[in-house]
């Protein structure tokens, strides 16, 4: 073999090798370009469907609403966050509001390369709620009066995010509280010793943002 056609052979072997080590580094650029971000500040706006059933109460009621968040992520996997929601409850002859404060943890299963991010969510809640006019059973008997209640709650659930930007997602959560009313007041006498166990279930479709990346 000639020394030009060796010449030739090794100049398309370094263009070869050269244009396949530029091929593997973009794929692996392409890999590793972030498609989400769940870490530093969050910021949520929700619509939500809401839910509430307990024994005390002449029905289950449900009604629409919203839900705000405010929380830091610490790690890409995990994140505590503030939500406040507040619902009109769809109900004859007066709606029922409800309200939910709560300290949630939740735990992404991924991020980072992916732009579809599950999570669980779990923490505590204290709700409140009222209604004028409402029925209320009390020891085997019906009251009726204006009606407000508070008390806490365990609150777990679960959902995603879908990142249409690093920094931005859409997502959708179930979110269920379960635990008592430890406070009962009708036309503003409290009935003291009356609990009332609940349970309040919440279905939030809306955004988020991860403004700091």
């Amino acid at each position: 073999m000639s020394s030009r056609i060796s010449s030739r052979l090794a100049r398309i072997v370094v263009l070869l090798l050269l244009a396949f080590g530029s091929l593997t580094t973009a794929a692996q650029s392409q890999k590793t370009i972030p498609r989400s971000n769940t870490t530093g500040l969050l910021v949520g706006l929700f619509l939500n469907g809401n839910a509430i059933d307990s024994d005390g109460l002449d029905d289950a009621y449900t009604g629409g609403g919203f839900n705000a968040q405010l929380g830091w992520g610490f790690t890409p996997m995990f994140t505590i966050f503030v939500g406040v929601g507040g619902a009109q409850m769809s109900d004859d002859p007066e709606d029922f509001v409800l309200v939910h404060l709560e300290l949630l943890g939740r735990f992404n299963f991924r991020s980072g390369e992916h732009a579809f991010v599950p999570f669980l969510e779990v923490g505590t809640s204290a709700r409140a709620a009222g209604q004028d006019s409402a029925i209320i059973s009390v020891d085997g008997s019906s009251q009726t009066g204006n009606l407000e209640m508070a008390g806490s709650a365990i609150t777990f659930g679960g959902g995603f995010n879908y990142f249409v930007a690093p920094t931005l997602a859409i997502g959708a959560n179930l979110q269920i509280s379960t635990g008592k009313f430890s406070t009962v007041e009708i036309d503003n006498v409290e009935i003291e010793g009356l609990e009332l166990d609940a349970t309040s279930s919440r279905l939030n479709v809306g955004l988020t943002w991860y403004p700091v990346r």
